[in-house]
């Protein structure tokens, strides 16, 4: 069901969930802004029998309390205040949303093989666009490795059968599916059309990293920190999740039964309703833990460290298709080709990773 994209909104309420983490310090801030609590009433009794008042005393003593309470006032607006762009956050939301439809619908014309090579370049564009907009200083050894990434997770597909391919005919053009109606008005075959969704989604990726890092690393105002990952990870998320339920309201709810319950029946699949609700939650949980493991990462270590670790979730995902999808799909099946990508892939992150430990 690439069309419906019930499984990118999934997603997107996963991160936006992931602002449930920002009620605990909200509720906490609430109770210090209370101007007063019983423990710190004056007792009016004790003043009036003529007790020791000095602890009641409304005026500080001199001028340095005064000055040491503005002090502790200023801390504690400082430590909760937070500079949030929302235009930054609209533009990195249009931006991961426009790059995951085009990846769902390239995904689906090219195959894995071909995808895994052309979403490997995500790493280096990244780090080309850090270093022209970020500033951010990369060496020579950095960027061996983020280059061996990228030719690593490339060459993972190689040895996948052309027929992984082939599956992926350009169907003919209908009234509900804008792909097939480009294809043959400009005469695009499903492998170029696809190749050309992903290079764009691709650099639209990189593009969400920067501007990702750039939010979470900018400070504005030397008094006002930069947003929070779960702060951030909420407003992208719930912009992202409002631009998708546009879409399904206006696209996915009208057309239902051709988008969802005719793909069901053509699939012929004993998975029942209740068993796929299952599995959005499931989905919409998994993508909480994580966008709030990728902001805060974003956060600490910034958006080429984050990307190479992504590289290595992909490794991951070699040996989980494997053992789940290697009997129905050829393609997903380990081979020489991907256990050499798994070396290069996991040996140029460990550089990596040594060279920034050694820059701190």
């Amino acid at each position: 069901m690439p069309s419906s994209l019930l499984t990118n909104t999934a997603s997107y309420l996963g991160m936006a969930s992931v602002g449930l983490l920002l009620l605990p310090m909200q509720w906490t801030n609430i109770i210090r802004r209370k101007p007063s609590s019983p423990g710190t009433e004056i007792d009016m009794v004790a003043m009036g029998a003529g007790q020791n008042t000095k602890d009641y005393s409304l005026l500080p003593d001199d001028d340095e309390d005064l000055e040491n309470d503005h002090d502790v006032i200023d801390r504690s607006v400082n430590e909760t205040q937070h500079d949030v762009n929302y235009k930054s956050i609209i533009r990195i939301s249009s931006l991961d949303v426009c790059a995951n439809f085009l990846l769902t619908i390239g995904f689906f014309y090219i195959g894995s093989g071909m995808f895994q090579v052309i979403y490997s370049s995500v790493v280096v564009w990244c780090a080309i666009l850090s270093f022209f907009f970020l500033q951010r200083k990369i060496s020579l050894v950095q960027w061996f490795c983020i280059i061996g990434v990228s030719f690593g997770l490339g060459i993972s597909a190689v040895g996948i059968e052309s027929s992984d391919q082939g599956e992926h005919k350009a169907p003919p053009p209908t009234t509900t599916t804008s792909g097939p109606v480009l294809l043959h008005s400009f005469n695009l075959s499903s492998t170029g059309f696809g190749t050309m969704l992903t290079f764009v989604a691709t650099f639209l990726y990189s593009c969400v990293y920067v501007l990702s890092d750039k939010i979470l690393s900018t400070k504005n105002h030397p008094n006002i920190n930069p947003p929070s990952p779960e702060k951030t990870c909420f407003l992208v998320g719930s912009c992202c999740s409002s631009f998708s339920l546009v879409y399904l309201l206006v696209y996915t709810i009208p057309n239902w039964d051709k988008l969802v319950m005719q793909e069901m029946i053509t699939k012929k699949s004993d998975i029942t309703t209740p068993v796929i609700i299952i599995i959005y939650i499931l989905l919409i949980f998994a993508a909480f833990i994580h966008n709030f493991a990728y902001f805060s990462l974003m956060q600490s270590t910034g958006n080429i460290s984050t990307g190479l670790l992504n590289s290595l979730r992909a490794i991951v995902v070699f040996g989980l298709s494997h053992l789940l999808f290697c009997k129905i799909d050829p393609g997903q099946c380990f081979n020489i080709w991907k256990g050499w990508s798994a070396l290069v892939v996991i040996g140029c992150v460990t550089v990596f990773s040594v060279s920034k430990a050694r820059e701190k």
